[in-house]
């Protein structure tokens, strides 16, 4: 899953990027790069556009103009989407609580895990996973 948004994500800095000059697209280019292989790695613990500026030796604003010239949205925006993936990730692909998915992305309560999850989704965890699994059986009913 999260391969996927990879390749979207590439595929978009490669249009938005294209025409820039070349010294500006590197430099964007490679920030931008190296700010995605840090979200993958480190977005269950930390959400906080400071801690990746400082991981990039960047300050938090050149890290804002980067995001929004090459991607077009704001780093926190990133960091937000990227961590709905997790979740859906988890709620996909593991039997997981929704508690016990909390307890693993760090989130202090299951109840901010849950407003976060439908403020970004429209639905619940839960009606996250209950959909996946009445498009399953829809699926297996119609084969």
């Amino acid at each position: 899953m999260s391969y996927n948004l990879f390749i979207a994500i590439d595929t978009r800095l490669a249009a938005v990027v294209g025409g820039m000059p070349r010294e500006r697209r590197d430099r964007a280019w490679t920030i931008t790069c190296r700010f995605w292989s840090l979200l993958a790695k480190h977005v269950s613990r930390e959400r906080s556009v400071g801690f990746y500026a400082v991981a990039l030796h960047i300050t938090p604003d050149y890290l804002c103009k980067v995001c929004r010239r090459t991607c077009g949205t704001s780093p926190k925006a990133l960091i937000e989407q990227q961590l709905v993936v997790e979740i859906k990730s988890w709620l996909t692909d593991t039997e997981l609580s929704v508690a016990d998915i909390a307890g693993r992305l760090h989130f202090e309560e299951v109840s901010y895990l849950c407003r976060f999850f439908r403020r970004m989704t429209g639905l619940s965890p839960l009606q996250f996973r209950n959909g996946l699994e009445v498009r399953a059986q829809h699926r297996e009913a119609g084969a």
